[in-house]
């Protein structure tokens, strides 16, 4: 398994720290590499023989790379800095009954901090109009996914959310430094609107089910989506 890259998929409720011993375990005379960066080719041709092993949070997979060495690059995301998005092509299509996915291409695609709040926006706005859609044809046996998403969406924007995009997009330095996002900003601009819209049918909607002892949170979303409504200058 020298300088390949799998996709596994641990046992059930295996933590990290177990999925990352046994893997030691089957290679005992390798050194464990404790960090989710990928190696620089300067690495691949070293002698040590390393593990090096990531989680996906999202589709709750283990990423096992049997790799040489591993560099530090940076991390995050703030305001300022670009996104790294990478896609794993598998030689094999998932799900399958195999537990090891070899990685045929890795593909890496950077994202500028406007790309990705534009697509932020897009996700949530469509996770917000599939619950309110669920909610509405009661095929939500409680509506407590609903009332979690709007008080995430509207309590992030009225402590700095939508303030944050417009104090980094929408000011004049950034016109003048980026010409070329003229229509990305535009586009940021109507899912901003576009969830405001969204946000207020979806709480109407909310106001319909929500039991007793939910209306003192329902009155609070309600309060604070007009703070966020006069931010955005509706």
């Amino acid at each position: 398994a020298q300088n390949k890259e799998f996709v596994c998929r641990g046992h059930d409720y295996e933590r990290l720290e177990a999925f990352q011993q046994r893997m030691l375990n089957e290679f005992p005379h390798a050194i464990a590499m404790q960090h989710a960066n990928q190696p620089d080719e300067t690495i691949f041709q070293a002698e040590a023989q390393c593990i090096h092993i990531i989680t996906n949070p999202y589709t709750a997979v283990n990423v096992f790379h049997a790799f040489k060495k591993c560099r530090y690059p940076y991390s995050q995301f703030q305001s300022h800095l670009w996104v790294e998005r990478t896609t794993l092509i598998l030689v094999q299509s998932l799900p399958g009954i195999s537990r090891w996915f070899e990685v045929e291409k890795r593909e890496v695609v950077e994202m500028s901090p406007l790309e990705n709040a534009i697509e932020v926006l897009e996700n949530k706005n469509q996770q917000l109009r599939t619950l309110i859609s669920q909610c509405q044809t009661r095929q939500m046996q409680n509506i407590n996914p609903l009332t979690m998403c709007l008080n995430g969406v509207i309590d992030a924007a009225v402590n700095g959310g939508v303030a944050r995009y417009q104090e980094a997009f929408f000011v004049k330095e950034y016109f003048l430094n980026h010409p070329e996002d003229g229509e990305k900003i535009t586009r940021l601009r109507e899912l901003m609107l576009e969830q405001a819209q969204i946000l207020e049918f979806g709480l109407a909607v909310h106001e319909k089910v929500v039991p007793q002892d939910m209306r003192p949170l329902h009155k609070k979303l309600v309060d604070q989506f007009f703070v966020m409504k006069s931010s955005l200058g509706i």
